[in-house]
């Protein structure tokens, strides 16, 4: 029986000390990192950590309340094992504390009600001065009798003189008695509203912050007394990033500067100070299952039910490209003359491929508060080789427009996106980067009003004819068009028109003369290339459309 009681007095204590070396540490973690996507964010936190002998909770606290449990990710370095990851809250018990500090407002209102009231009392004490100024005033002319051994002349004079100064004593008191009971109205409000203020802020009690606390809590197991670092992530998807481009030209026989800029925002609510960003491509919302093609069925068509459904996918392609990180040794730094160009902030971002996506690892810490407003950070910036077009559609725009066509674009990751325009450091206006599978990238740059078109329509060779015993009858229609160049150079421009293309048999349209264009008759696309000088170019196209006689055409005036 002894034994028995023993034992248990054994498992007893054995029980208690497991419990006593099972501790809670809140870890003092930053945020050293954060890649940001598309759409969403992962966060990596850091602490470095002391372990009692035993279990040990570790709480990584104030992460943000939105992150996704799924993707909680824990490593360490130490003599420890990690047994469990959770993500919890609490509510810090509920304290009031009487503050010594006043709020700000609080304290502004009172220092300026004080400066009233204290303007107001000197108000009050000058027309108080001034009062008794017109009563000494007063006084001495009542008292003053020297006017009744005057003549009956001298004294209705006096008497005249005497009754206007009273009345303007009187009217000037009256005043002044008005207008000190106005401002002593005045201060009696003030005062009353300081006495509350002051009475508020010597009660004061500030209350703290009641709001649930977020924490990751990591569940530790160690044979030893020890320290080590760990690192948590998680994804949060109150975040991303957009591009915007910078397209800067220097003039038409220069490459082209392309800066890339992000717009990162976040509502996470946890701040990032002086984080360095990693900006990715990828959208971890988007489904990663291959998708699967099922067979196609076609059947006729019949009211209420389409011919058939299909479940194409996107094509998706991906490659690897890596750009070294500029860097510089502290030697190297020194010696740097003090008028060589200023480094960018794109100098500190490196380039590199995960899977189908892109990251822009930067190395310049930022700071980005959790209230959803854009911060914009310059990623990379390209030199791209181009092709420079002049296009004039002058059926629609007398001036030219100038296109850059980029050929090597496909390893520059561009994201649709708009883009500023600057030519020669001036500021031109916006267009668009649409990248797509072709080989070339056109890139519209704005116009040229140097060079411009004038298209009339020619009257001498545009007619109607009607044939004779025919049910149909004809119309020509021609164009001139007379192009102008005012750059002092000569150019390579392309002109663009069209003519109408019909689809209906019984509407013929021949193209009679078009000035050496290359024709599609498909689309009725009329396509010009020229080496213009600083003299007028004329061209010509003419064509005719036969139709039967009793219709009429739409858009023939065009």
């Amino acid at each position: 029986m002894k034994k028995v009681v023993f034992s248990i007095l054994i498992i007893s204590l054995t029980n208690s000390l497991s419990i006593a070396n099972e501790t809670i540490t809140s870890a003092k973690s930053k945020i050293k990192g954060v890649t940001v996507y598309l759409s969403g964010a992962q966060i990596q936190r850091e602490a470095e950590i002391s372990l009692k002998k035993g279990v040990s909770y570790i709480r990584f606290d104030h992460v943000s309340p939105y992150l996704n449990t799924n993707t909680i990710q824990v490593k360490g370095s130490g003599t420890y094992t990690i047994l469990d990851v959770k993500k919890s809250s609490r509510y810090p018990e509920p304290k009031e504390e009487k503050s010594d500090i006043i709020p700000k407002e609080i304290k502004q209102s009172i220092d300026k009600l004080n400066d009233s009231i204290s303007n107001y009392n000197f108000l009050i004490a000058d027309i108080t001065s001034k009062m008794t100024y017109l009563k000494i005033e007063k006084d001495i002319l009542l008292k003053n009798n020297v006017f009744t051994k005057d003549s009956l002349a001298t004294l209705k004079e006096s008497l005249i003189y005497l009754r206007e100064k009273l009345l303007d004593i009187h009217k000037k008191e009256h005043q002044y008695s008005k207008l000190k009971s106005k401002h002593a109205k005045e201060i009696s409000a003030m005062q009353e509203r300081l006495n509350k203020l002051q009475n508020y802020s010597s009660n004061h009690k500030s209350t703290i912050n009641n709001s649930p606390i977020h924490f990751i809590e990591v569940t530790v197991q160690s044979t030893i007394n020890t320290k080590g670092n760990m690192t948590v992530s998680y994804y949060i998807q109150q975040a991303g990033w957009s591009p915007i481009y910078d397209i800067r030209v220097k003039n038409t026989t220069s490459p082209v500067e392309l800066m890339m800029k992000a717009n990162v925002y976040q509502n996470s609510g946890e701040d990032w100070n002086e984080v360095p960003l990693t900006l990715s491509t990828n959208n971890p919302l988007k489904s990663k299952i291959k998708p699967q093609l099922q067979a196609w069925y076609l059947n006729y068509y019949y009211n209420g039910r389409g011919l058939y459904n299909s479940n194409e996918p996107m094509p998706m392609d991906s490659k690897i490209v890596e750009d070294d990180l500029l860097s510089e040794s502290n030697e190297e730094l020194s010696k740097r003359s003090s008028s060589s160009p200023a480094k960018l902030s794109t100098d500190y971002v490196v380039q590199s491929h995960l899977m189908a996506s892109a990251n822009y690892k930067i190395s310049l810490p930022y700071t980005v508060k959790s209230n959803n407003q854009a911060h914009l950070v310059a990623v990379k910036q390209y030199e791209v080789a181009c092709d420079y077009k002049y296009y004039i559609v002058p059926k629609y725009d007398r001036d030219a427009y100038i296109v850059a066509n980029m050929v090597d674009w496909e390893d520059l990751d561009l994201l649709p996106s708009k883009a500023n325009i600057f030519y020669d450091g001036t500021y031109i206006g916006e267009t668009r980067i649409n990248p797509t599978a072709n080989d070339t990238l056109s890139l519209s740059l704005g116009n040229e009003p140097r060079i411009f078109a004038k298209r009339k329509r020619n009257k001498d060779k545009t007619k109607n004819k009607n044939k004779i015993l025919s049910n149909h009858k004809a119309t020509t229609i021609s164009y001139d068009i007379h192009i102008k160049n005012n750059t002092g150079k000569t150019i390579e421009v392309i002109i663009q028109d069209h003519i109408p293309v019909s689809n209906d048999k019984t509407i013929s349209i021949e193209l009679e003369s078009k000035s050496k264009a290359v024709y599609k008759e498909e689309t009725g696309m009329l396509t010009w290339k020229l080496n213009l000088s600083q003299k007028t170019k004329e061209i010509n196209y003419t064509y005719k459309i036969t139709y039967e006689k009793d219709k009429s055409l739409n858009n023939l005036a065009l």
